[in-house]
């Protein structure tokens, strides 16, 4: 049986990332292969997988001076942005409490995102930006130690 073509998926790619010279391999477009390619000083990490009967390429871009992107591009063409791994929070000092309450949600959404990015395999493909797996292992430790704080 004949795969169908995810040309869309590589329209849609090349447009979103225009402003580079960049291209989904064809070989691992063609056999739905994992993989990563260099993106400026970063990288970004890509898996093919199926939902509700549609072909998707989901990406997940880390650039130290650009920041984290994180999508899905499907078979017909549609994009979807997805939560990224975001290490900065912003908070109104005037609202007390209004820190430590915005950087309790941003560790939560962390550890979501970054367990269904490990769990679809998103960074299985070597090698992974030194700043990517700081970034990491600061905000996995951070809210270790400040659970280990809480709890003292």
């Amino acid at each position: 049986m004949r795969k169908k073509s995810l040309q869309k998926i590589q329209d849609v790619f090349i447009s979103l990332f225009g402003h580079i010279p960049l291209k989904i391999p064809e070989d691992d477009l063609v056999q739905r292969r994992k993989g990563s390619m260099p993106y400026g000083s970063g990288r970004i990490f890509y898996i093919f997988d199926k939902e509700a009967g549609r072909e998707y390429f989901e990406y997940y871009t880390h650039h130290r001076i650009g920041g984290e992107g994180h999508g899905k591009i499907y078979d017909d063409g549609e994009c979807l942005d997805l939560p990224t791994l975001n290490t900065m929070i912003v908070y109104n000092p005037k609202i007390p409490g209004d820190e430590k309450r915005k950087q309790a949600e941003n560790e939560k959404n962390y550890r979501k995102t970054l367990a269904d990015l490990t769990a679809k395999g998103m960074f299985d493909s070597e090698p992974m930006p030194v700043s990517l797996a700081m970034n990491i292992h600061i905000m996995t430790q951070a809210s270790k130690k400040g659970e280990e704080l809480d709890e003292d």
